[in-house]
């Protein structure tokens, strides 16, 4: 997958799919904690708000066109039920380009030991296992680097962190591609307004100060189910939010889609050029967004 002036390398990035839980639930047992929450609100509103032929249409777009790489941003599940990771891993083994994934905070809705759960996802995040996170993966002059910034927390939260550890293997791994175009995802954005409070990434200053101190082409996050563009405080590094891949929303920025973002090289860096597709039943496909800039010689 190297990059060269005159050939460009697609990504897709996808986020939020929610892919429908088991029918029927599993046994109330299984529900005697936070769970029953975000059961009673699939039940009285989200199951009609995200639609698996919303999902399809992104799929089989992103399929048309043909990406090198899916980069997925998390909230594949609703409960973190282990039947959910289970269909995930089936649903994404079905995508027909390769997929890389980083889970979110709905794929951590309890605390559960990571064999049975995320486990099952590791062949699309390069094998990783709990305690080693991020994860980083090569892909000729790319660099993509899966951060997990999805933990358990209490009942109306759905807030993240990265975390000490990581955030050390973080500034590591952006020095050690200096030479790369290199992609960051993450769930939650490392900035304060793009979602509220409750559902934050706790430590987005130092995850920030990471980023911008070490570089990085771009930062692909999910969560907020916005199509926004904003930047890694204390940097010019686009921070790139996509909408639900299954939404249906009354508000534009919020219709399903993805973002498709091409990477061609030039002589003292990367050229990135990205474009929000969104789509509803009734209007079909629309370009939201077209945005281009330049990254001089792989750092941020």
């Amino acid at each position: 997958m190297a990059l060269t002036e005159t050939a460009s390398v697609v990504l897709a990035h996808l986020s939020d799919v929610h892919l429908p839980p088991p029918s029927p639930l599993p046994s109330w047992r299984h529900f005697l904690n936070k769970r029953a929450l975000s059961v009673a609100s699939w039940k009285r509103h989200r199951q009609h708000h995200h639609l698996p032929a919303l999902s399809e249409a992104v799929c089989h777009d992103i399929e048309a066109a043909r990406p090198a790489l899916i980069l997925n941003t998390g909230d594949l599940t609703n409960f973190g039920l282990a039947h959910e990771f289970e269909a995930a891993a089936a649903w994404m083994r079905a995508q027909a380009p390769r997929m890389l994934v980083v889970p979110g905070n709905h794929d951590a809705m309890i605390a559960r030991d990571w064999p049975g759960t995320v486990s099952q996802w590791a062949e699309w995040m390069d094998q990783t296992a709990s305690d080693s996170f991020p994860y980083l993966v090569r892909a000729g002059d790319l660099a993509i680097i899966g951060v997990n910034s999805a933990l358990p927390t209490p009942p109306f939260m759905a807030c993240g962190r990265v975390g000490k550890a990581q955030a050390d293997r973080l500034a590591m791994l952006l020095d050690s591609t200096r030479a790369c175009c290199r992609i960051v995802m993450i769930h939650h954005p490392p900035r304060p307004g793009l979602v509220p409070w409750r559902k934050s990434l706790l430590d987005h200053r130092a995850v920030a100060r990471i980023i911008a101190h070490h570089g990085a082409a771009c930062v692909l996050h999910g969560h907020s189910h916005n199509a926004t563009l904003a930047t890694v405080p204390g940097s010019t590094i686009p921070l790139i939010g996509v909408p639900s891949a299954s939404l249906l929303s009354s508000r534009p920025w919020r219709h399903s889609g993805w973002n498709r973002i091409a990477v061609t090289r030039r002589e003292n860096g990367w050229e990135i050029d990205l474009t929000t597709r969104q789509y509803t039943q009734q209007d079909g496909w629309r370009c939201s967004r077209h945005r281009q800039w330049y990254v001089q010689g792989g750092h941020g």
